[in-house]
């Protein structure tokens, strides 16, 4: 009689076990990662509140058609990363075979305590298992609120960003060094780069076009080292980097009105164009963050100078203003998953992302994952710009390496402080 009570017990047991995977109900999050692998899109990490963050990763199939609100999750039960992190970016290999993630704020899942004594996890995909590389090189501290590419050969580039000093204050700097990450050699380099340099910045986005230059838009930078106040970034000045010639410039982009953001995304599509979507405003006398427009906009890199358009039926059927969600590109398709609701002050649901069609530029409500035909090659679209605009104010070369300003990460909770080098006092501001 027990053989049959066990037998049951066994298959009900597995049963429920396979359905926790298949059936798997993530929770809700902001300011994580995602990224596309073998018609997979994998979301991790994040924060689910101001003190609850996750570890789980799982994946949406891209394989099979679906509606954006009839959604099935599968989580990847050996894939759970080793640590908590958010605000951290994930960068793919060429081969799609390895995520690497970087920065963040990063707490140990046992102690619950900050812990950056790891700054890079890798996870391998193949064996799904995540593992800490080996790095050499110079050393890298800690970023949040970066965004990292990746070029041809296999070089991540990471910009400025955010560096938490003081847990307790929630304070640190802010950046404007270029630090690459060779992964074939597993290799850090400061870049000592000459001439101009941008503002200090962080909460951009960055995309890399086939020509090897980065494009900048937007975030939250500060003017000068000693300045009262951090501003958002005017999203007409496009940072670009040269990762050919490692220089700086600056692109004046014309055409309609953007709001400056920050916390927002963009994909590049493969005729050159940029997309960014939602996003959240910032004012140093406004502690509240609040929804920006157009909540999309595209940016035409193939003219010179790029030119900012707001797609006519963009506004139909879009999703509400979000912010701290990812944006992923997938065939025709611009998928955006979780983030926080600006216009409900609730997270966005598990069981529901936001489809935008790029060929239509529509909102959509059903995923298709045939993509569409080719268009005929154009004659006229380039990727390299030719920069014409005013180049950026002369720096240092004391400054070369990167210039560090204080900015406390949560300004709507903490004054900000601005620590003095070579000083051991605090100045409030």
């Amino acid at each position: 009689m027990h053989l049959p009570f066990n037998l049951f017990k066994f298959i009900f047991c597995t049963l429920l076990f396979i359905n926790s995977i298949l059936c798997y109900d993530p929770p809700k999050r902001y300011l994580h990662s995602s990224v596309i692998i073998d018609d997979r899109l994998l979301i991790f990490s994040g924060a689910i509140n101001s003190s609850t963050y996750t570890f789980e990763l799982f994946y949406l199939d891209l394989s099979k058609s679906f509606d954006n609100n009839k959604l099935t999750w599968t989580l990847i039960p050996k894939g759970s990363l080793p640590v908590y992190t958010w605000r951290a970016t994930a960068v793919l290999s060429l081969d799609n075979s390895t995520i690497y993630l970087y920065g963040g704020y990063m707490r140990n899942k046992n102690t619950y305590d900050y812990d950056f004594s790891n700054l890079v996890y890798t996870y391998n995909y193949p064996t799904s298992t995540w593992s800490t590389p080996k790095l050499s090189g110079d050393t890298v501290p800690a970023r949040q609120n970066i965004k990292g590419v990746i070029d041809n050969s296999g070089i991540i580039y990471i910009f400025g960003g955010y560096n938490i000093t003081n847990i307790t204050y929630n304070s640190g700097y802010l950046y404007n060094d270029m630090s690459i990450l060779n992964t074939v050699s597993n290799t850090w380099t400061t870049l000592s780069i000459s001439g101009d340099l941008p503002t200090i910045c962080s909460e951009y986005t960055a995309d890399i076009l086939p020509s090897g230059i980065i494009v900048y838009i937007g975030g939250l930078e500060k003017v000068s080292y000693y300045a009262d106040n951090f501003t958002l970034v005017n999203m007409n000045k496009i940072k670009l980097f040269d990762t050919n010639e490692y220089e700086w410039s600056q692109m004046n982009a014309t055409g309609d009105e953007i709001d400056s953001r920050i916390y927002f995304t963009s994909v590049l599509t493969p005729d050159g164009y940029i997309i960014i979507f939602g996003g959240s405003t910032y004012t140093a006398t406004d502690a509240d963050l609040s929804s920006v427009n157009p909540k999309l906009a595209i940016l035409n890199t193939n003219k010179n100078p790029f030119e900012w358009s707001i797609p006519s039926d963009s506004k139909v059927n879009s999703p509400p203003s979000i912010y701290g969600h990812t944006a992923n590109l997938y065939n025709d398709f611009m998928i955006i998953t979780f983030g926080f609701n600006l216009d409900t002050q609730l997270f966005s649901s598990s069981g529901q992302v936001y489809l935008y069609n790029i060929k239509s530029n529509k909102w959509v409500t059903t995923f298709d994952p045939s993509p569409s035909p080719k268009p005929k090659p154009s004659t006229t679209s380039t990727h390299n710009p030719n920069i014409s605009s005013p180049p950026l104010k002369k720096s240092s070369k004391a400054l070369a390496i990167g210039l560090g300003t204080a900015i406390s990460d949560q300004p709507r909770q903490h004054p900000d402080i601005l620590q003095i080098p070579g000083s051991n006092q605090n100045e409030l501001y």
